[in-house]
């Protein structure tokens, strides 16, 4: 049985982007995917995620830098543009410690951005409701990432570069030895040095396997596609992505996208139904959260939740702290573990293949990932 370099277990955005950055390599790579490429099972499909450098934490501003180069090589290698620019807008009511730790980061990265009074708001994006308490956080350089597109565009560009993507395979045991790992998979066997786990929803059933209970969290999340009765001001240049952070009562952060041709997409963060069984298909989306959502879009920006045009769901993989799980196994070194969502990580996908890339060859990678090795996570305060 031929020995693989890497195994890569799953095919969303992080399993695609580790595959395109080992294959970039020279490295021999074989990803197995247990569904079809782009499927509506896992949390990587559907037409939109935002990508923004404000985080309250400089690691993650830090590492949005970074991952900016990382799409733009991408995009040159692919010679097509993934990125749309449309400006990424923060606002906020009375609870500011959000926007201002953001903009602290923003600062100390050298990212472009405006802070933007009321007044401003009202000119800048007439769409928004805005009272004189409203304050705005604007990056010019935010933006959308169309999810789809970019996931088949890493996978198209890891082909080309000589890795070998399998579909319909789902893996059923991983046995690490002192050699590497054997995996057993839709009654095939295959032998690799490393194996890098970028699962998503199904990495809880793999971490059991190899003797780890770290506690995951699966939510199913739903966002609406509207048709706005104020469609010119729906259009990208007219309206950035917006996250509208509420009065700080608890009430959940509204993302809005603009139209893209498909309506104008919205979602409330953090409202998600709890998901005990990956393995059951997802229901149908929500009618009550979709009025939920409707009625909380109304309330930001009025008239753009005038005729709902259809709903979709995805599944968010939390850890306890909201940050990412990036490491190697703490048993068996050959393995490595990635749970890079919580909801936020596609803006810095390319750059996880590459860390993950590095971890699976030579052990370390020159970013730093503490915050988000097992250890410091097990012992991090659990967000509340």
């Amino acid at each position: 049985m031929r020995m693989l370099e890497v195994l890569i277990v799953g095919g969303g955005v992080m399993g695609a982007a580790t595959a395109y950055a080992l294959a970039r390599r020279g490295r021999r790579v074989l990803l197995l995917e247990q569904f079809a490429l782009g499927h509506a099972r896992g949390s990587s499909h559907g037409l939109s995620r935002l990508f923004s450098y404000a985080y309250p934490q400089a690691i993650y501003t830090q590492l949005a830098v970074a991952a900016r180069q990382a799409w733009a090589t991408l995009e040159a290698d692919a010679r097509q543009r993934l990125l749309i620019n449309t400006g990424a807008l923060d606002i906020a009511q009375t609870d500011l410690s959000y926007i201002r730790s953001c903009v602290t980061q923003l600062t100390a990265a050298g990212v472009p951005f405006e802070q933007l009074p009321a007044n401003e708001l009202r000119s800048r994006f007439p769409a928004l409701a805005v009272t004189d308490q409203t304050v705005g956080l604007y990056q010019p350089d935010g933006g959308i990432l169309p999810a789809s597109r970019c996931v088949a565009t890493l996978i198209e560009q890891a082909r080309r570069y000589g890795a070998v993507v399998a579909t319909g395979v789902r893996v059923d045991r991983l046995l690490p030895d002192g050699s590497g790992v054997r995996v057993d998979a839709a009654g095939a066997t295959y032998r690799a040095q490393r194996v890098v786990i970028t699962a998503g929803s199904y990495t809880p059933v793999l971490l059991r396997q190899l003797g780890l209970s770290f506690p995951l969290l699966i939510t199913r999340e739903q966002s609406v596609f509207f048709l706005p009765r104020h469609r010119v001001l729906s259009k990208i240049g007219y309206l950035p992505v917006v996250r509208d952070h509420g009065h700080g009562n608890g009430e959940p952060l509204l993302v809005c996208y603009p139209d893209m041709g498909e309506g104008v997409k919205a979602e409330l963060v953090g409202t998600g139904v709890v998901v005990r069984d990956p393995y059951v298909p997802p229901p149908l989306p929500d009618p009550v959260e979709s009025e939920r959502i409707a009625r909380r879009l109304e309330a930001t920006l009025p008239g753009f939740a005038t005729r709902l045009l259809r709903a979709e769901t995805c599944r968010m993989t939390h850890t306890p702290t909201g940050d990412f799980l990036i490491d190697r196994h703490p048993e068996y070194s050959q393995i490595v573990l990635a749970v890079p969502c919580s909801g936020h990580g596609f803006t810095f996908a390319p750059l996880i293949g590459e860390i993950l890339a590095d971890l699976a060859v030579q052990g370390t990678t020159q970013h730093d990932i503490t915050p988000f090795r097992l250890g410091h996570l097990r012992t991090s305060r659990v967000l509340t």
